[in-house]
């Protein structure tokens, strides 16, 4: 159960604020400027145990560097919004389904 004074539903909104924001971004974005928001988001989830998200936005940065369509870059968004939103740490197994159905996702 969460306590009054709990941050992780703070962090929650931060990050997925953070992926909503570049995901209404993205039409306009330099590949740089969605490389360093991607970047943002993974250290902020690393920094406060958002271990899926983590994962998922560096597979995304993986991604976009070997040059990712924008539409599997909102399947990642999308996937890590939806890990980011769950109601508390993920354990191992769950964050291994997150990032299959990722894979689902995008034909692999």
């Amino acid at each position: 159960m969460l306590s009054h004074n709990d941050p992780f539903p703070d962090m929650q909104r931060r990050i997925t604020g953070q992926i909503g924001a570049l995901a209404k971004a993205l039409p306009h974005c330099a590949l740089a400027q969605i490389v360093q928001s991607i970047d943002d988001i993974r250290c902020l989830a690393r920094d406060h145990g958002f271990a899926a998200v983590e994962t998922l936005a560096s597979r995304l940065e993986s991604a976009v560097g070997s040059g990712g369509q924008r539409a599997a870059i909102l399947t990642y968004l999308d996937a890590m919004s939806d890990a980011a939103s769950a109601p508390g740490p993920l354990p191992a197994a769950a964050q291994e389904a997150w990032l299959a159905s990722v894979a689902m996702r995008l034909g692999h």
